[in-house]
Protein backbone atom coordinates (compact mmCIF):
# COMPACT_ATOMS: atom_id res chain seq x y z
CA UNK A 1 0.00 0.00 0.00
CA UNK A 2 3.15 2.15 0.94
CA UNK A 3 4.37 1.62 -2.84
CA UNK A 4 1.05 2.01 -4.52
CA UNK A 5 0.71 5.66 -2.32
CA UNK A 6 4.15 6.79 -3.29
CA UNK A 7 4.04 5.96 -6.92
CA UNK A 8 0.83 8.13 -7.29
CA UNK A 9 2.41 11.15 -5.39
CA UNK A 10 5.26 10.44 -8.30
CA UNK A 11 2.85 10.45 -10.81
CA UNK A 12 1.08 13.55 -9.59
CA UNK A 13 4.50 15.47 -9.50
CA UNK A 14 5.45 14.35 -12.81
CA UNK A 15 1.74 15.54 -13.90
CA UNK A 16 2.17 19.11 -12.62
CA UNK A 17 5.34 19.33 -14.30
CA UNK A 18 4.90 18.06 -18.00
CA UNK A 19 1.11 19.55 -18.43
CA UNK A 20 0.86 22.33 -16.22
CA UNK A 21 4.35 23.60 -17.26
CA UNK A 22 5.04 27.20 -18.65
CA UNK A 23 8.53 27.05 -19.71
CA UNK A 24 11.42 24.78 -20.34
CA UNK A 25 13.42 23.51 -17.04
CA UNK A 26 16.73 24.62 -15.68
CA UNK A 27 19.51 21.95 -15.58
CA UNK A 28 18.11 22.03 -11.73
CA UNK A 29 14.64 20.76 -12.43
CA UNK A 30 15.79 18.41 -15.38
CA UNK A 31 18.01 16.37 -12.19
CA UNK A 32 14.59 17.01 -10.08
CA UNK A 33 13.05 15.21 -12.76
CA UNK A 34 15.35 12.67 -13.63
CA UNK A 35 15.53 11.79 -10.17
CA UNK A 36 11.32 11.58 -9.71
CA UNK A 37 11.54 9.28 -13.30
CA UNK A 38 13.98 6.78 -11.63
CA UNK A 39 12.07 6.38 -8.15
CA UNK A 40 8.42 5.88 -10.04
CA UNK A 41 10.50 2.06 -10.79
CA UNK A 42 13.38 1.76 -8.54
CA UNK A 43 13.77 -1.80 -9.84
CA UNK A 44 13.84 -0.95 -13.05
CA UNK A 45 16.31 1.98 -13.30
CA UNK A 46 19.65 3.62 -12.31
CA UNK A 47 20.85 7.13 -12.57
CA UNK A 48 24.49 8.33 -13.52
CA UNK A 49 27.02 11.15 -14.56
CA UNK A 50 28.20 10.21 -17.56
CA UNK A 51 29.99 13.49 -18.05
CA UNK A 52 31.21 16.73 -16.36
CA UNK A 53 30.78 19.70 -18.75
CA UNK A 54 33.89 22.26 -18.98
CA UNK A 55 31.54 24.48 -17.35
CA UNK A 56 31.53 21.90 -14.33
CA UNK A 57 27.31 20.57 -15.23
CA UNK A 58 26.42 17.02 -15.16
CA UNK A 59 25.43 14.82 -18.09
CA UNK A 60 23.11 12.84 -16.89
CA UNK A 61 22.07 9.87 -18.14
CA UNK A 62 18.37 7.32 -17.00
CA UNK A 63 19.12 3.51 -17.82
CA UNK A 64 16.26 1.73 -17.73
CA UNK A 65 15.43 -1.65 -18.03
CA UNK A 66 15.90 -5.02 -16.18
CA UNK A 67 17.23 -8.76 -17.01
CA UNK A 68 20.60 -9.54 -18.44
CA UNK A 69 21.61 -6.18 -19.96
CA UNK A 70 24.31 -8.22 -22.65
CA UNK A 71 21.50 -10.44 -24.24
CA UNK A 72 18.95 -7.63 -23.92
CA UNK A 73 18.08 -5.45 -26.80
CA UNK A 74 18.22 -1.29 -26.41
CA UNK A 75 18.40 2.10 -27.77
CA UNK A 76 19.66 5.63 -26.69
CA UNK A 77 17.31 8.16 -26.57
CA UNK A 78 19.19 11.57 -26.85
CA UNK A 79 19.14 15.08 -26.99
CA UNK A 80 20.45 18.71 -26.32
CA UNK A 81 23.30 18.35 -28.50
CA UNK A 82 23.33 21.96 -28.32
CA UNK A 83 21.72 24.61 -26.26
CA UNK A 84 19.46 25.73 -28.98
CA UNK A 85 16.74 22.98 -29.20
CA UNK A 86 15.61 22.90 -25.62
CA UNK A 87 11.93 21.43 -27.06
CA UNK A 88 14.13 17.76 -27.74
CA UNK A 89 14.70 17.60 -24.03
CA UNK A 90 11.45 18.20 -23.08
CA UNK A 91 10.37 15.46 -25.41
CA UNK A 92 12.91 13.01 -24.18
CA UNK A 93 11.97 13.43 -20.68
CA UNK A 94 8.55 12.78 -21.66
CA UNK A 95 9.41 9.91 -23.85
CA UNK A 96 11.30 8.66 -20.23
CA UNK A 97 7.89 9.48 -18.31
CA UNK A 98 5.95 7.39 -20.62
CA UNK A 99 8.31 4.37 -21.11
CA UNK A 100 7.98 4.30 -17.06
CA UNK A 101 4.46 4.90 -16.70
CA UNK A 102 3.09 2.97 -20.05
CA UNK A 103 0.31 0.46 -18.80
CA UNK A 104 -0.21 -3.22 -19.85
CA UNK A 105 0.67 -6.84 -18.63
CA UNK A 106 4.16 -7.16 -16.45
CA UNK A 107 6.78 -8.15 -18.94
CA UNK A 108 4.64 -6.43 -22.19
CA UNK A 109 5.83 -3.14 -21.23
CA UNK A 110 9.07 -1.24 -23.15
CA UNK A 111 10.75 -1.31 -20.12
CA UNK A 112 10.11 -5.06 -19.38
CA UNK A 113 11.40 -5.98 -23.16
CA UNK A 114 14.27 -3.06 -23.59
CA UNK A 115 17.03 -1.01 -22.36
CA UNK A 116 16.96 2.38 -22.26
CA UNK A 117 19.73 5.02 -21.99
CA UNK A 118 18.28 8.45 -22.24
CA UNK A 119 20.01 11.81 -22.05
CA UNK A 120 18.15 14.00 -22.16
CA UNK A 121 21.32 17.34 -22.66
CA UNK A 122 24.26 16.29 -23.83
CA UNK A 123 25.59 19.78 -23.75
CA UNK A 124 24.89 21.28 -20.46
CA UNK A 125 26.60 24.47 -20.88
CA UNK A 126 24.97 25.60 -24.12
CA UNK A 127 21.51 24.28 -22.53
CA UNK A 128 21.77 26.87 -19.57
CA UNK A 129 22.32 29.95 -21.89
CA UNK A 130 18.46 29.47 -22.14
CA UNK A 131 18.15 30.58 -18.53
CA UNK A 132 19.98 33.31 -18.56
CA UNK A 133 19.99 37.07 -18.34
CA UNK A 134 21.50 37.54 -21.92
CA UNK A 135 19.56 34.71 -24.02
CA UNK A 136 20.62 33.73 -27.20
CA UNK A 137 21.11 30.90 -29.31
CA UNK A 138 23.68 28.85 -28.16
CA UNK A 139 25.56 26.38 -29.97
CA UNK A 140 29.27 25.95 -27.93
CA UNK A 141 29.97 24.29 -24.41
CA UNK A 142 31.91 26.27 -21.82
CA UNK A 143 35.71 25.36 -22.93
CA UNK A 144 37.61 28.38 -23.33
CA UNK A 145 38.94 28.86 -26.83
CA UNK A 146 40.06 30.62 -29.67
CA UNK A 147 37.22 30.54 -31.72
CA UNK A 148 39.25 32.92 -34.68
CA UNK A 149 42.49 32.10 -33.81
CA UNK A 150 43.81 35.31 -33.30
CA UNK A 151 45.88 34.32 -29.89
CA UNK A 152 42.97 36.11 -27.79
CA UNK A 153 39.52 34.51 -25.90
CA UNK A 154 36.17 35.58 -25.93
CA UNK A 155 37.06 39.17 -26.90
CA UNK A 156 34.39 39.07 -29.30
CA UNK A 157 31.37 38.61 -27.98
CA UNK A 158 27.38 39.25 -28.24
CA UNK A 159 26.82 42.66 -27.31
CA UNK A 160 22.82 43.89 -26.32
CA UNK A 161 22.40 46.49 -28.54
CA UNK A 162 18.58 47.70 -27.46
CA UNK A 163 19.53 46.42 -24.03
CA UNK A 164 16.37 43.54 -23.97
CA UNK A 165 18.38 40.39 -22.96
CA UNK A 166 17.79 39.17 -26.17
CA UNK A 167 20.04 38.58 -29.06
CA UNK A 168 18.76 39.15 -32.13
CA UNK A 169 20.04 40.48 -35.19
CA UNK A 170 21.10 43.60 -37.25
CA UNK A 171 20.37 44.29 -40.78
CA UNK A 172 22.42 47.44 -42.73
CA UNK A 173 21.23 49.00 -45.78
CA UNK A 174 23.96 48.10 -48.30
CA UNK A 175 23.68 48.39 -51.76
CA UNK A 176 25.99 45.23 -51.91
CA UNK A 177 23.89 43.19 -49.39
CA UNK A 178 22.72 39.24 -50.05
CA UNK A 179 19.32 39.68 -48.25
CA UNK A 180 15.74 41.33 -48.50
CA UNK A 181 12.97 41.78 -47.24
CA UNK A 182 9.59 38.89 -47.74
CA UNK A 183 7.23 40.01 -50.31
CA UNK A 184 4.72 38.62 -48.04
CA UNK A 185 6.26 39.85 -44.49
CA UNK A 186 9.12 42.64 -44.58
CA UNK A 187 10.33 41.06 -41.37
CA UNK A 188 11.20 38.04 -42.76
CA UNK A 189 14.37 38.36 -44.59
CA UNK A 190 15.45 36.17 -47.43
CA UNK A 191 18.32 35.57 -49.62
CA UNK A 192 18.55 38.30 -52.73
CA UNK A 193 17.67 36.08 -56.08
CA UNK A 194 17.07 39.46 -58.36
CA UNK A 195 18.82 42.41 -56.94
CA UNK A 196 16.60 44.35 -59.54
CA UNK A 197 13.51 43.45 -57.90
CA UNK A 198 14.22 44.02 -54.49
CA UNK A 199 13.66 47.29 -53.29
CA UNK A 200 16.11 47.18 -50.68
CA UNK A 201 19.22 45.33 -49.83
CA UNK A 202 20.79 44.36 -46.40
CA UNK A 203 23.93 42.88 -44.69
CA UNK A 204 22.96 40.77 -41.86
CA UNK A 205 24.84 40.47 -39.00
CA UNK A 206 24.55 39.08 -35.49
CA UNK A 207 23.56 41.91 -32.48
CA UNK A 208 26.57 42.85 -31.46
CA UNK A 209 30.14 45.23 -32.67
CA UNK A 210 33.37 44.63 -33.92
CA UNK A 211 35.23 44.30 -30.87
CA UNK A 212 38.27 42.78 -32.18
CA UNK A 213 38.27 45.62 -35.67
CA UNK A 214 38.76 42.55 -37.77
CA UNK A 215 35.85 42.93 -39.96
CA UNK A 216 33.87 39.86 -37.81
CA UNK A 217 30.98 40.02 -35.81
CA UNK A 218 30.53 38.38 -32.77
CA UNK A 219 32.93 35.31 -33.93
CA UNK A 220 34.71 34.84 -30.39
CA UNK A 221 32.25 34.96 -27.59
CA UNK A 222 32.12 32.62 -24.43
CA UNK A 223 33.38 29.28 -25.08
CA UNK A 224 33.42 27.13 -26.95
CA UNK A 225 32.82 23.76 -29.27
CA UNK A 226 29.97 22.69 -30.66
CA UNK A 227 29.27 19.54 -29.67
CA UNK A 228 27.67 18.59 -32.16
CA UNK A 229 30.15 19.32 -34.47
CA UNK A 230 32.52 16.95 -33.23
CA UNK A 231 32.41 13.92 -33.50
CA UNK A 232 34.61 12.28 -35.83
CA UNK A 233 32.48 11.46 -38.81
CA UNK A 234 33.05 13.58 -41.31
CA UNK A 235 34.57 16.35 -38.73
CA UNK A 236 34.66 19.62 -40.27
CA UNK A 237 38.31 20.47 -39.04
CA UNK A 238 39.63 24.05 -38.59
CA UNK A 239 36.11 24.92 -38.27
CA UNK A 240 34.85 27.14 -35.52
CA UNK A 241 33.34 25.44 -32.78
CA UNK A 242 34.67 21.81 -34.24
CA UNK A 243 37.40 21.70 -31.49
CA UNK A 244 41.24 20.75 -31.49
CA UNK A 245 40.11 16.92 -32.99
CA UNK A 246 37.50 14.75 -33.43
CA UNK A 247 35.60 13.86 -29.62
CA UNK A 248 37.98 16.26 -28.05
CA UNK A 249 35.40 16.97 -24.94
CA UNK A 250 34.54 15.05 -22.48
CA UNK A 251 30.75 15.15 -22.87
CA UNK A 252 31.54 13.58 -26.57
CA UNK A 253 34.25 11.36 -25.36
CA UNK A 254 32.40 9.96 -22.28
CA UNK A 255 28.94 9.24 -24.46
CA UNK A 256 30.97 7.56 -27.76
CA UNK A 257 33.16 5.40 -24.80
CA UNK A 258 30.09 4.04 -23.04
CA UNK A 259 28.11 3.23 -26.39
CA UNK A 260 31.38 1.55 -27.87
CA UNK A 261 30.90 -0.74 -24.31
CA UNK A 262 27.10 -1.73 -25.08
CA UNK A 263 27.13 -4.21 -27.73
CA UNK A 264 23.57 -4.49 -27.23
CA UNK A 265 22.05 -1.14 -28.24
CA UNK A 266 20.50 -1.38 -31.95
CA UNK A 267 19.36 2.14 -32.83
CA UNK A 268 19.55 5.68 -31.58
CA UNK A 269 16.79 7.91 -31.46
CA UNK A 270 18.18 12.07 -31.44
CA UNK A 271 15.57 14.94 -30.96
CA UNK A 272 17.76 17.88 -32.85
CA UNK A 273 17.33 20.19 -35.38
CA UNK A 274 17.91 17.42 -37.96
CA UNK A 275 15.76 15.46 -39.76
CA UNK A 276 16.18 11.93 -41.57
CA UNK A 277 12.69 10.78 -40.93
CA UNK A 278 11.12 13.62 -43.24
CA UNK A 279 13.43 13.25 -45.31
CA UNK A 280 15.27 9.73 -45.34
CA UNK A 281 19.03 9.55 -46.76
CA UNK A 282 18.67 7.62 -50.28
CA UNK A 283 21.12 4.76 -51.67
CA UNK A 284 24.17 6.20 -53.22
CA UNK A 285 26.19 3.54 -54.82
CA UNK A 286 29.49 5.76 -55.30
CA UNK A 287 28.97 7.00 -51.74
CA UNK A 288 28.64 3.34 -50.06
CA UNK A 289 30.94 1.88 -52.30
CA UNK A 290 34.15 3.82 -51.61
CA UNK A 291 36.58 2.96 -49.12
CA UNK A 292 35.60 5.53 -47.12
CA UNK A 293 31.81 5.08 -46.77
CA UNK A 294 30.06 8.19 -46.52
CA UNK A 295 26.29 7.10 -47.73
CA UNK A 296 24.78 4.43 -46.52
CA UNK A 297 24.49 0.69 -47.49
CA UNK A 298 21.96 -0.33 -49.93
CA UNK A 299 20.03 -2.64 -47.41
CA UNK A 300 20.22 0.15 -44.69
CA UNK A 301 19.03 2.52 -46.74
CA UNK A 302 15.76 0.63 -47.24
CA UNK A 303 15.34 -0.16 -43.54
CA UNK A 304 15.71 3.55 -43.24
CA UNK A 305 13.20 4.82 -45.77
CA UNK A 306 10.52 1.56 -44.08
CA UNK A 307 10.99 3.56 -40.65
CA UNK A 308 10.49 6.74 -42.34
CA UNK A 309 7.08 5.27 -44.01
CA UNK A 310 6.47 4.29 -40.44
CA UNK A 311 7.14 7.36 -38.35
CA UNK A 312 5.23 9.17 -41.47
CA UNK A 313 2.06 7.20 -40.78
CA UNK A 314 2.38 7.91 -37.12
CA UNK A 315 3.75 11.73 -36.56
CA UNK A 316 2.25 14.77 -38.00
CA UNK A 317 5.53 16.10 -39.78
CA UNK A 318 3.06 17.32 -43.10
CA UNK A 319 5.47 19.02 -45.24
CA UNK A 320 8.85 19.36 -42.89
CA UNK A 321 11.44 21.41 -44.68
CA UNK A 322 14.98 19.50 -44.96
CA UNK A 323 16.79 19.75 -42.10
CA UNK A 324 20.34 17.89 -43.19
CA UNK A 325 23.00 16.75 -40.47
CA UNK A 326 26.19 18.53 -40.92
CA UNK A 327 29.23 17.70 -40.75
CA UNK A 328 30.98 16.22 -37.10
CA UNK A 329 26.80 15.50 -36.06
CA UNK A 330 26.49 12.48 -33.45
CA UNK A 331 22.95 11.69 -35.63
CA UNK A 332 25.51 10.84 -38.41
CA UNK A 333 28.19 9.15 -36.54
CA UNK A 334 25.86 6.99 -34.74
CA UNK A 335 25.13 5.32 -38.02
CA UNK A 336 28.73 5.43 -39.77
CA UNK A 337 30.91 4.81 -36.76
CA UNK A 338 29.09 3.54 -34.32
CA UNK A 339 27.18 1.36 -37.19
CA UNK A 340 23.73 1.73 -35.42
CA UNK A 341 20.21 2.43 -37.11
CA UNK A 342 20.10 6.12 -36.28
CA UNK A 343 16.93 8.25 -36.52
CA UNK A 344 16.89 11.81 -36.17
CA UNK A 345 13.82 14.64 -35.62
CA UNK A 346 13.00 17.82 -33.87
CA UNK A 347 10.30 16.58 -32.63
CA UNK A 348 7.80 19.70 -33.45
CA UNK A 349 7.39 22.47 -36.77
CA UNK A 350 4.91 24.32 -36.71
CA UNK A 351 1.96 22.55 -38.28
CA UNK A 352 0.35 23.10 -41.39
CA UNK A 353 -3.03 25.08 -40.75
CA UNK A 354 -6.08 23.60 -41.86
CA UNK A 355 -8.59 26.61 -40.89
CA UNK A 356 -7.16 29.21 -43.12
CA UNK A 357 -10.11 30.05 -45.20
CA UNK A 358 -10.42 34.03 -45.56
CA UNK A 359 -13.55 35.81 -45.36
CA UNK A 360 -15.12 34.47 -48.55
CA UNK A 361 -14.75 31.22 -47.65
CA UNK A 362 -11.76 30.55 -49.80
CA UNK A 363 -9.17 28.57 -48.97
CA UNK A 364 -5.86 31.12 -48.66
CA UNK A 365 -3.48 28.47 -47.65
CA UNK A 366 -0.43 28.77 -50.15
CA UNK A 367 1.16 25.57 -49.57
CA UNK A 368 4.42 26.91 -51.85
CA UNK A 369 4.72 30.07 -49.51
CA UNK A 370 4.81 28.33 -46.16
CA UNK A 371 7.73 26.33 -47.51
CA UNK A 372 9.62 29.29 -46.34
CA UNK A 373 9.93 28.38 -42.57
CA UNK A 374 10.15 31.73 -40.74
CA UNK A 375 6.60 32.42 -42.99
CA UNK A 376 5.36 29.31 -41.88
CA UNK A 377 6.11 29.90 -38.19
CA UNK A 378 4.75 33.19 -37.93
CA UNK A 379 1.53 32.01 -39.54
CA UNK A 380 1.22 29.07 -36.80
CA UNK A 381 1.99 31.73 -34.39
CA UNK A 382 -0.70 34.17 -35.31
CA UNK A 383 -3.31 31.49 -35.82
CA UNK A 384 -2.71 30.17 -32.40
CA UNK A 385 -2.84 33.93 -30.45
CA UNK A 386 1.28 33.76 -29.52
CA UNK A 387 1.90 37.41 -30.25
CA UNK A 388 5.57 37.69 -28.19
CA UNK A 389 7.57 35.84 -30.52
CA UNK A 390 9.29 38.81 -32.82
CA UNK A 391 11.25 41.96 -31.33
CA UNK A 392 10.08 44.70 -34.04
CA UNK A 393 12.77 46.32 -36.49
CA UNK A 394 13.92 49.57 -34.84
CA UNK A 395 16.68 51.72 -35.91
CA UNK A 396 20.19 52.53 -33.88
CA UNK A 397 23.17 54.10 -34.46
CA UNK A 398 25.08 51.15 -35.12
CA UNK A 399 29.27 52.46 -34.25
CA UNK A 400 30.93 49.87 -36.99
CA UNK A 401 28.11 51.78 -39.57
CA UNK A 402 28.21 55.67 -39.48
CA UNK A 403 25.91 57.42 -41.56
CA UNK A 404 24.25 54.04 -42.26
CA UNK A 405 20.64 52.79 -41.60
CA UNK A 406 21.08 49.78 -39.22
CA UNK A 407 18.54 48.61 -37.46
CA UNK A 408 18.43 45.50 -34.74
CA UNK A 409 15.33 43.00 -34.05
CA UNK A 410 14.29 39.77 -35.49
CA UNK A 411 12.63 36.46 -34.08
CA UNK A 412 13.15 36.40 -30.58
CA UNK A 413 15.98 33.64 -29.67
CA UNK A 414 14.58 29.93 -29.62
CA UNK A 415 11.23 30.81 -30.47
CA UNK A 416 11.19 29.27 -34.17
CA UNK A 417 11.76 25.59 -32.59
CA UNK A 418 10.62 25.61 -29.32
CA UNK A 419 6.93 26.85 -28.89
CA UNK A 420 5.68 26.62 -25.12
CA UNK A 421 5.28 23.23 -23.79
CA UNK A 422 2.27 22.98 -23.83
CA UNK A 423 2.23 22.77 -27.92
CA UNK A 424 4.41 19.24 -26.96
CA UNK A 425 2.11 17.35 -24.99
CA UNK A 426 0.89 15.58 -28.43
CA UNK A 427 4.34 15.53 -29.72
CA UNK A 428 5.28 13.40 -26.81
CA UNK A 429 2.71 10.79 -27.48
CA UNK A 430 3.49 11.08 -31.14
CA UNK A 431 7.33 10.40 -30.63
CA UNK A 432 6.44 7.60 -27.87
CA UNK A 433 3.92 5.29 -30.31
CA UNK A 434 6.96 5.72 -33.21
CA UNK A 435 9.84 4.04 -30.95
CA UNK A 436 6.54 1.52 -29.70
CA UNK A 437 5.74 0.71 -33.11
CA UNK A 438 9.40 0.48 -34.25
CA UNK A 439 10.18 -1.85 -30.88
CA UNK A 440 7.41 -3.82 -32.25
CA UNK A 441 9.11 -4.72 -35.52
CA UNK A 442 12.56 -5.62 -33.36
CA UNK A 443 14.54 -8.42 -34.86
CA UNK A 444 13.68 -11.90 -33.34
CA UNK A 445 15.91 -15.27 -33.65
CA UNK A 446 13.95 -18.29 -34.06
CA UNK A 447 15.06 -21.86 -33.74
CA UNK A 448 12.96 -23.59 -36.51
CA UNK A 449 12.33 -27.32 -38.52
CA UNK A 450 14.95 -29.06 -36.16
CA UNK A 451 14.88 -32.89 -37.06
CA UNK A 452 17.00 -35.47 -35.09
CA UNK A 453 17.77 -38.36 -36.59
CA UNK A 454 19.62 -41.68 -35.13
CA UNK A 455 22.17 -42.68 -37.39
CA UNK A 456 23.46 -45.47 -36.36
CA UNK A 457 23.43 -46.90 -32.37
CA UNK A 458 23.99 -43.86 -29.79
CA UNK A 459 24.85 -41.31 -32.74
CA UNK A 460 22.50 -38.39 -33.63
CA UNK A 461 22.21 -35.97 -36.61
CA UNK A 462 20.83 -32.77 -35.32
CA UNK A 463 19.44 -30.31 -38.14
CA UNK A 464 17.78 -27.12 -38.11
CA UNK A 465 17.49 -23.62 -39.02
CA UNK A 466 17.69 -20.44 -37.09
CA UNK A 467 14.96 -17.37 -38.44
CA UNK A 468 14.75 -13.54 -38.25
CA UNK A 469 10.96 -14.15 -37.87
CA UNK A 470 11.33 -10.16 -36.96
CA UNK A 471 10.42 -6.91 -39.27
CA UNK A 472 13.73 -5.75 -39.00
CA UNK A 473 17.59 -7.06 -39.55
CA UNK A 474 19.52 -8.04 -36.32
CA UNK A 475 22.07 -5.24 -37.21
CA UNK A 476 23.22 -3.00 -39.92
CA UNK A 477 24.69 -3.87 -43.34
CA UNK A 478 27.66 -1.44 -42.39
CA UNK A 479 28.17 -3.29 -39.23
CA UNK A 480 28.64 -6.10 -40.42
CA UNK A 481 31.05 -4.69 -42.82
CA UNK A 482 32.99 -2.92 -40.13
CA UNK A 483 32.68 -5.73 -37.89
CA UNK A 484 31.41 -2.95 -34.98
CA UNK A 485 28.49 -5.00 -34.68
CA UNK A 486 28.79 -9.04 -32.67
CA UNK A 487 27.98 -11.98 -34.92
CA UNK A 488 25.14 -13.85 -34.56
CA UNK A 489 26.05 -17.03 -32.31
CA UNK A 490 24.46 -20.67 -32.79
CA UNK A 491 25.51 -23.30 -30.09
CA UNK A 492 25.03 -26.77 -28.99
CA UNK A 493 24.99 -27.53 -25.30
CA UNK A 494 25.83 -31.61 -24.74
CA UNK A 495 25.47 -33.47 -21.34
CA UNK A 496 28.58 -34.75 -19.51
CA UNK A 497 29.03 -37.89 -21.37
CA UNK A 498 27.56 -36.99 -24.65
CA UNK A 499 30.61 -35.78 -27.83
CA UNK A 500 30.05 -33.79 -30.62
CA UNK A 501 31.52 -35.87 -33.45
CA UNK A 502 31.05 -33.26 -36.13
CA UNK A 503 30.46 -29.24 -36.43
CA UNK A 504 31.44 -26.64 -33.87
CA UNK A 505 30.13 -26.30 -30.45
CA UNK A 506 29.89 -22.73 -31.33
CA UNK A 507 29.15 -21.07 -34.51
CA UNK A 508 28.77 -17.33 -35.71
CA UNK A 509 27.11 -15.73 -38.14
CA UNK A 510 26.81 -12.56 -39.61
CA UNK A 511 23.39 -10.57 -39.75
CA UNK A 512 20.03 -11.61 -40.78
CA UNK A 513 16.99 -9.79 -43.07
CA UNK A 514 14.02 -9.97 -41.62
CA UNK A 515 13.00 -14.16 -43.21
CA UNK A 516 16.39 -14.83 -43.74
CA UNK A 517 17.99 -17.80 -42.13
CA UNK A 518 20.88 -20.54 -41.35
CA UNK A 519 20.86 -23.96 -40.97
CA UNK A 520 23.01 -25.91 -38.42
CA UNK A 521 23.82 -29.55 -38.74
CA UNK A 522 25.78 -31.47 -35.71
CA UNK A 523 26.83 -35.56 -35.11
CA UNK A 524 26.44 -36.08 -31.44
CA UNK A 525 27.29 -39.54 -29.57
CA UNK A 526 25.66 -40.11 -26.91
CA UNK A 527 21.77 -40.28 -25.56
CA UNK A 528 20.51 -37.44 -22.90
CA UNK A 529 19.70 -34.07 -23.19
CA UNK A 530 21.06 -31.24 -25.61
CA UNK A 531 20.24 -27.19 -25.68
CA UNK A 532 20.33 -25.71 -29.02
CA UNK A 533 20.97 -21.99 -28.49
CA UNK A 534 20.65 -18.70 -30.63
CA UNK A 535 21.56 -15.66 -29.25
CA UNK A 536 22.68 -11.98 -30.50
CA UNK A 537 22.59 -8.90 -27.96
CA UNK A 538 20.72 -6.79 -29.94
CA UNK A 539 17.83 -9.18 -31.00
CA UNK A 540 15.47 -11.85 -29.11
CA UNK A 541 17.12 -14.89 -28.18
CA UNK A 542 15.46 -18.91 -28.88
CA UNK A 543 16.74 -21.76 -27.13
CA UNK A 544 15.08 -25.09 -27.93
CA UNK A 545 15.78 -29.10 -25.47
CA UNK A 546 16.16 -32.11 -27.40
CA UNK A 547 15.84 -35.22 -25.71
CA UNK A 548 18.43 -37.78 -27.97
CA UNK A 549 17.22 -41.40 -26.79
Amino acid sequence: MRVLFLTLIGLLSLYSFGNAQEDYRTLAEIESQLTELKNLAPDHTSLKTLATSPGDKDVWMLKVGRGDEELTPGFLVLAGVDGTHPAGTHTVLGIAEKILTEEGLEGSRLMDRFYFYIVPVLSPDAYAQYHSDLRYERYFNARETDIDRDGRISEDPYNDLDGNGLITKVRIEDPSGTYTGHEKDDRVLVPVKDRKEASVLYRVISEGIDEDKDGEFNEDGEGGINLNMNFSFDYPAFKPGAGEHAVSEEENRALAEFLFERWNIYAVFSYTRENNLSHPVTYDARKASQRLVTGPLERDAAVSGEVADLFQELVNFEDAPEMSQGPGSFSSWAYFHYCRFSFVNPGWIPPMLVDTTDENGANGLDRGLLKNYDLRYINWAENEGIEDYFVDWKEIDHPDFPGRRAEVGGFKPFVRYNPPPEYLVEVIDEQYNFIDSFAKKMPKLQIEDVRVEELENRVFRVRGRVVNTGLLPTSTALGDRTRWVRDIRSRILLDEDQDLLVGHYRDFHKSLAPGEYFEFNWLVSGRGNVVIEAAHPMTFDDSVNLELR
